[in-house]
């Protein structure tokens, strides 16, 4: 079986987690399934790509910008992803993202579409001006394709709501993480807090980041040796640095960049809790990536977290600063509960794994191929 992924997720992506999702996919289809695997890139600087065991992409610089180099360098790889699909040398077909460029080239053959989330359209006046983001699109490829992968089974309840798709067009397989046999080096560490919540990520709109920060303000204030740790994503805004100021809490927040998986291993495994307020998500892997790093983990009550962590992580109703101090409070003074949650966290780990994805997905292939 030949498989063919496109371009979209990897042109303009150093890092991510869709594009993570893909090469872990790939890396374990072509070492571990023997399967044929192909990639329509030609320009990436790709992080997960550079040691090119999937496929060798050239590297390129900013000498337009940003968004201009990144857009030429998108279009050319568009047009070869296009040229690959009209060469018609693959069985299967399985786009990184909702593009529709590849419908007039795709002929007879069946593509895959794997659906991360409805965010767009639970939060369209965030979303709704985004490159790429089109319902009608989405709709036309979810559509036509010959099946449908939902990374949840909260995000196949969502896929029925808002699209009209048949329900047995849809598999559920859940996202994994490398991280649960990545190691870094020993000697390898990182200058943190002796004592920290970490909050990795995006914190705009419905990642709830604002309000989570009103409701422990008080427990930071209180104690002299806790800090809130904000991993990635860029540096703190305008609007953020004036919040902090107003709760008196600029001095106990401090942002870490990720340069690359050693950091955000180590932030994981040093901090006394990974938090993760967010209202919305399609899975969620960094509970995963914490449970890998031995790290704690509280979450919201809501969208797929209790489908992913179960009983591994505490919760809070993200919408009420009372309870979200008491069961943060609650996950800084009881060093038994935090055990007991790190080893639950590695327990619920065992049920997702690369593999695991990999070969459900070839499952979905060769179900799709059968049905020809």
């Amino acid at each position: 079986m030949k498989v063919l992924y496109d371009h979209q997720s990897f042109s303009g992506a150093k890092y991510g987690g869709v594009a993570r999702y893909f090469y872990d996919l790939m890396h374990n289809l072509k070492f571990h399934q023997k399967v044929d695997v192909d990639l329509g890139l030609l320009f990436s600087n790709n992080d997960y790509l550079k040691n090119a065991d999937i496929q060798k992409v050239i590297p390129f610089t900013f000498f337009l910008g940003y968004a201009k180099t990144n857009m030429m360098f998108s279009h050319i790889n568009r047009a070869f992803s296009a040229f690959k699909v009209l060469r018609q040398d693959f069985d299967i077909f399985h786009p990184t993202y909702f593009k529709d460029y590849f419908l007039p080239f795709l002929g007879e053959k069946p593509f895959v579409i794997t659906h991360h989330d409805v965010i767009p359209e639970k939060f369209p006046t965030q979303y709704a001006a985004l490159d790429g983001f089109d319902k009608a699109q989405k709709q036309k490829i979810l559509d036509k394709a010959a099946k449908i992968i939902a990374v949840s089974e909260n995000t196949k309840k969502d896929l029925l709501e808002i699209f009209n798709i048949a329900p047995e067009k849809i598999e559920v397989i859940y996202h994994s993480t490398h991280f649960a046999t990545y190691k870094p080096s020993v000697d390898f560490d990182i200058a943190t807090p002796k004592k920290y919540l970490l909050y990795i990520g995006n914190r705009e709109n419905y990642k709830n980041f604002n309000f989570f920060v009103k409701s422990i303000a008080s427990l930071l204030i209180q104690d002299e040796d806790l800090y809130l740790v904000c991993g990635g994503n860029g540096k703190f805004s305008e609007v953020e640095k004036n919040l902090f100021a107003n709760l008196n809490v600029t001095n106990k927040i401090i942002h870490q960049e990720i340069a690359n998986d050693d950091v955000l291993y180590r932030l994981y495994q040093k901090a006394i809790g990974f938090v993760y307020p967010s209202l919305y998500e399609g899975f969620g892997i960094p509970i995963l990536e914490a449970f890998a790093c031995g790290c704690p983990v509280i979450l919201s009550d809501c969208s797929c977290f209790p489908e992913v962590a179960r009983e591994a992580a505490l919760y809070f109703k993200p919408d009420d600063e009372k309870h979200i101090a008491h069961q943060v409070e609650q996950l800084l003074n009881n060093a038994e509960l935090r055990l007991d949650l790190i080893q639950k966290g590695y327990h619920r780990l065992k049920d997702f794994s690369p593999e695991i994805t990999a070969k459900k997905t070839l499952e979905v292939y060769k179900s799709v191929l059968i049905k020809r």
